[in-house]
């Protein structure tokens, strides 16, 4: 569930930009994020090799980069000839 307020004032949210410059379509771009996640959860199962725990662990940056690249398999949950052609 997304939280109701945000505060985009601060600088965590550098995509949208700040002040009177900032991006209108902010409220938009978040609903359609968790759109597109749920969408692709499931639409595809999402699993580690060997079923092993992910390491969130994180490297230093501008932006949020994990220090040990993330590798998942990705199958789809339907059989292919159930999708439209």
């Amino acid at each position: 569930m997304w939280p109701t307020s945000f505060d985009f004032r601060n600088k965590k949210f550098i995509p949208f930009g700040s002040g009177r410059r900032m991006c209108p379509g902010i409220s938009l771009g978040l609903q359609v994020i968790g759109l597109a996640l749920a969408s692709f959860l499931h639409a595809f199962i999402v699993q580690t090799p060997g079923d092993e725990a992910v390491d969130m662990e994180e490297a230093v940056g501008l932006t949020n980069l994990k220090a040990t690249p993330h590798e998942v398999l990705i199958s789809p949950r339907v059989p292919e000839h159930m999708y439209y052609k």
